[in-house]
């Protein structure tokens, strides 16, 4: 488990990382641009100011042979960490040579825009990182490496070093774009397979890992050639590029084969999830042949860019987070979810008290005021922090958790309420009957323990009466009695076996089944399905209590009868 914990915490900085140069744009610090969109194959497709005033126009092409480190690299990163960097980018223009000497301009960023990626990126990450934390499986390990930078900030990480550094720095946001997909596409396969594969999706899975392969070899193999050997090989990041686009396509088609394979219950569960890695698809197809993307067929601006980046990014985030959720297609306790959806919403109310924070002190920067906005701004969102997280829960609780709120209260209502029943039948039907009506639980059944270490029926709820469970009962009773907690059953129609402790001897068996839908029943719903049992086992010792003491009373009646006859 603690390696678990290190890996994923590695490559989630690791993915963090590469938004360093994003951060400084949030807090006022812009990028250098140079002006100019150029496409795989080395062709300026459009040409700002700075780079027009340099003699640039469209269709002019980089010439990259016989130049210097520096030099390349400036034709393969035309932006700059800082404004006001002096390029130097040779080209060839109609079959004369010459170098643009550009001054990169300070850039204008869509600062909500940039910080909205951000938060959804940051949604992503967490969802995934919790996903695998919480139950790790193949299906979780590729949606947290689809979840690494599935589309994300702007990464460009290059820019924070030196010129050594820059190849480097490309390479590792490359393997962020290209690897990704593909793990998506593996998510897609193991997506409701606990065990081995189906031949053909064996098949699939290698057919994958070969394609992601070619991808990342022709993608790396283009930014060598190009920055150490000063070879235009852009048909290098076209192929990776398509077939990134392959893995990105292959995700919608792979769910919706096993829609095709699955039962009708399942079949609802999936089709969020298809239809949000379909948008997912045409985003990144949309935007990866864009100017602002890998291939730069035609123009996109950094707003379009940035919504196409939101749809690849947000769209199956949101869709996995409400399906994990809602239908539980993988299994995680919903209390772990509800931290995933607290953690998004504190992380955006932070961002927002970010965004106030840096306007406030861009506006007062003239003087001292700056700083006690600062101060002031911290005290009020400390102070209020608790305040403000319980109004969160109480929200999430209302919007997403509505209906599970409810069920999860009514339970916690009858618990309470089960002390004060009046027979031990009406106790019965509370422990039985409600959760199994509040959780929607297919089957709900209560057995007595017998001297003899049978079961005995005594009541049931939308089971057939007397319907107990196939286990080995003497061998359940031993387990309940050393555990003394709910235990989960291996078998079918039954999923829990619930212990009724009275007078610390176990007196009977609460039997549930899955939910309607099939799905498992999770850790919150066992626990308050145990506190109802702990209640029903006390009102059982006050049963037995008050039976002994009329029995007591009989007997001291019978007894003075008969001191009374002796006596007379």
């Amino acid at each position: 488990m603690t390696r678990r914990y290190v890996l994923v915490f590695l490559l989630a900085a690791a993915s963090l990382a590469t938004w360093v140069p994003d951060l400084r744009r949030d807090f006022g610090h812009p990028l250098g641009n140079a002006g100019l969109d150029i496409n795989y194959k080395g062709v300026v497709t459009a040409a700002g100011t700075a780079a027009v005033a340099a003699g640039v126009k469209p269709g002019d092409h980089v010439d990259l042979a016989g130049k210097t480190l520096l030099q390349r690299d400036a034709a393969l990163y035309p932006e700059t960490a800082d404004a006001g960097k002096p390029l130097e980018i040779p080209f060839v223009s109609h079959g004369g040579h010459y170098i643009a000497r550009i001054t990169t301009m300070p850039e204008v960023p869509n600062v909500p825009v940039i910080v909205l990626r951000q938060l959804a990126a940051l949604l992503m990450l967490i969802l995934g990182a919790f996903l695998v934390l919480k139950r790790p499986n193949i299906a979780t390990w590729a949606f947290f490496i689809f979840a690494l930078n599935g589309g994300g900030p702007v990464n460009d990480f290059y820019l924070m070093g030196p010129v050594w550094w820059f190849p480097i720095g490309d390479l590792w946001s490359g393997l962020l774009t290209w690897v990704p997909p593909f793990f998506g596409a593996i998510f897609a396969l193991h997506l409701l397979h606990e065990g081995p594969l189906p031949a053909w999706r064996r098949k699939i899975e290698l057919a994958i890992y070969a394609v992601m392969a070619a991808a990342v070899a022709c993608g790396s193999l283009e930014i060598v050639l190009w920055v150490y050997f000063g070879i235009d090989w852009g048909e290098g990041t076209f192929i990776s590029t398509g077939l990134t686009l392959l893995a990105y396509l292959s995700i919608p088609a792979i769910l919706v084969a096993t829609y095709a394979e699955s039962k009708i219950a399942t079949r609802e569960r999936l089709r969020w999830v298809i239809w949000a890695f379909s948008i997912t698809a045409v985003a990144a197809l949309v935007d990866f042949f864009g100017s602002q993307g890998n291939l730069g067929l035609y123009n996109t601006t950094y707003l379009e860019h940035s919504l196409l980046t939101l749809a690849y990014t947000l769209v199956p985030a949101v869709a996995v987070l409400y399906t994990v959720l809602k239908h539980r297609v993988i299994d995680v306790n919903v209390a772990i979810s509800r931290a995933v959806v607290y953690a998004v919403i504190s992380t955006i109310i932070v961002g927002i008290f970010a965004l106030v924070d840096m306007f406030f002190s861009s506006a007062l920067s003239a003087s001292r005021a700056g700083l006690f906005a600062d101060m002031a701004l911290a005290l009020v969102l400390g102070f209020s922090f608790n305040a403000l997280h319980a109004r969160v829960d109480r929200v999430m609780d209302w919007l997403i958790f509505r209906a599970r709120h409810r069920a999860e209260e009514h339970v916690a209502t009858v618990a309470s309420a089960i002390p004060y029943a009046r027979t031990p039948e009406h106790v019965n039907r509370l422990l039985i009957d409600e959760p199994v009506r509040a959780f929607a639980l297919a089957d709900g059944v209560l057995m007595l323990v017998q001297d003899g270490g049978t079961l005995e029926f005594v009541h049931a709820a939308r089971g057939r009466p007397g319907e107990a469970p196939t286990e080995d009962g003497e061998s359940l009773i031993a387990i309940l009695r050393a555990q003394r907690k709910p235990y989960r059953l291996t078998e079918r129609h039954m999923a829990l076996a619930v212990p009724l402790f009275s007078e610390m001897e176990l007196e009977a068996i609460a039997f549930y089944g899955t939910h309607s839908n099939g799905t498992d029943v999770d850790g919150d719903e066992v626990m308050l399905i145990e506190r109802a049992a702990v209640a029903a086992g006390a009102a059982y010792a006050k049963f037995h209590a008050a039976a002994l003491r009329e029995r007591v009373a009989e007997l001291e009646d019978e007894n003075a009868q008969l001191k009374a006859a002796v006596t007379a």
